[in-house]
């Protein structure tokens, strides 16, 4: 579904906009439309866990370091060694309903861990600040 609706801009971000539509042989509408996709989150609502929304609802209003220890923060150590572990059991047919349990525990926390980090480069990249170059991220450990 589409919907019309009118945007006060400036006349350079117009200008701006009116050329890309030029150079890339689209409609102002189309150049408009692609800017805004790439520029807005998607709603995560609908995708994530209540809580976890709710969580990451709540991270907007954090100061920057903190956002930051987010950002670079790591799973605990060994956890990684465990989910292979378990995940070599399930591959293996031979987990147990309890290990299958743990397995699903970690995973969900695994991959909650990981958007709350990216939310919160985010959040940061919103703010004006760079994410860190590559090497000067953290490394898990074994």
């Amino acid at each position: 579904m589409l919907r019309t609706i009118t945007v006060t801009i400036p006349e350079m971000l117009f200008l701006q906009l009116e050329a890309a539509a030029r150079s890339s042989a689209q409609s102002l509408d189309a150049v408009v439309a692609r800017s805004l996709e790439r520029t807005i989150p998607p709603h995560l609502a609908a995708l994530l866990p209540g809580p976890l929304q709710a969580e990451l609802d709540a991270m907007e209003q954090l100061a920057d370091e903190t956002l930051r220890a987010i950002a670079l923060s790591m799973a605990p150590a060994g956890r990684g060694t465990q989910m292979d572990d378990l995940s070599m059991l399930k591959q293996n047919g031979s987990i147990t309903p309890a290990q299958q349990a743990q397995l699903d525990t970690l995973l969900a926390e695994s991959e909650a861990l990981m958007v709350r980090k990216a939310h919160a480069f985010v959040l940061l990249k919103g703010r004006g600040h760079a994410p860190p170059p590559l090497d000067q991220l953290p490394v898990p450990t074994a």
